[in-house]
């Protein structure tokens, strides 16, 4: 019938109240007759309604939410739009915390002060994105053995790395000044005999000799499950057609490196390949680090 009747059906009781007071608590117009008061349009006009809605829909309609202490008024007057606003207003703090983890700098720990270092921070920094998303995150890796600060000996090398359950990387320095070695996610140890080792694991080498930016990695193909061999007589990763990915013998001292179809890698080493395959070195330093988060 009049405008306000249809506007009051759709209203809660909250605002039917307060409408019905708003309709009788204003006075008519001084000019209005008895006559067009009762016979013609209500003294509040459709206009004057829906200024009052927009009022009440914009300061009456509040809503708490158990995220946040404030009331707030949602913008567009629906119920719960842009309620979570303040609710963390300084962002996703964990999410930014982990990534600035990983732009920090690996901190070396472990080895002596006049210690042969062959693993720099700067070359840790840059095999750190290579390895597996949990030990990824590690900012402080452990040194379990160096041929410098431990002695050449390879009981004393397996039983330093047999501390650790962990991933573990291998770091080499040659005569050549070449660096290079393997990351295995299940550590060093003797394995009486037999492969062990995840597709996780990987060889790796330093491109340049002046650079410790620049690397050459090499992962786990699935052609076959010749990670990882550590006998009494040597340590080896990678293997296929005959050949060693890489190969150190038991004195710490010898090793070599071929292709091989584990890692599909290339010789790690510099220098001439004796038999067409396989490329032999001479080991200046040996370091192994634990890398756990």
């Amino acid at each position: 019938m009049y405008a306000h009747h249809s506007s009051t059906r759709t209203l809660p009781t909250t605002a039917r109240k307060l409408l019905g007071d708003f309709l009788h608590s204003s006075p008519p117009s001084p000019h209005s007759t008895p006559s067009s008061l009762h016979h013609h349009s209500p003294h509040h006009t459709a206009k004057s309604i829906n200024s009052f809605l927009s009022g009440y829909a914009s300061k009456a309609i509040t809503h708490a939410t158990p995220f946040s202490r404030e009331v707030f008024v949602p913008p567009t007057g629906a119920p719960g739009f842009g309620g979570d606003r303040k609710w963390n207003s300084k962002g996703f703090e964990f999410e930014r915390e982990i990534e600035k983890a990983k732009k920090k700098s690996v901190v070396l720990q472990g080895r002596r002060e006049g210690t042969e270092s062959v693993l720099s921070v700067k070359l840790a920094d840059s095999i750190r994105p290579n390895l597996p998303a949990l030990p990824r995150l590690a900012n402080k890796w452990t040194l379990l053995y160096s041929l410098d600060q431990h002695g050449i000996s390879l009981s004393t090398f397996y039983e330093r790395c047999s501390q650790n359950e962990g991933g573990v990387l291998l770091v080499i320095k040659d005569a050549d000044e070449d660096i290079f070695g393997a990351w295995v996610g299940e550590g060093l140890r003797e394995s009486a005999g037999r492969y062990y080792g995840s597709g996780e694991s990987f060889l790796w080498k330093r491109k340049s000799a002046s650079s410790d930016d620049a690397l050459a990695v090499y992962r786990w193909t699935g052609k076959n499950d010749y990670v990882a061999l550590c006998d009494t007589d040597y340590v080896s990763f990678g293997g296929g057609d005959g050949h060693y990915g890489l190969y150190l013998s038991s004195s710490l001292i010898e090793g070599s490196s071929a292709r091989c179809p584990t890692f599909d890698n290339d010789i790690l080493c510099s220098g001439r390949p004796r038999d067409g395959y396989t490329t032999n070195f001479e080991c200046v330093g040996i370091e192994v680090w634990a890398v756990s988060p």
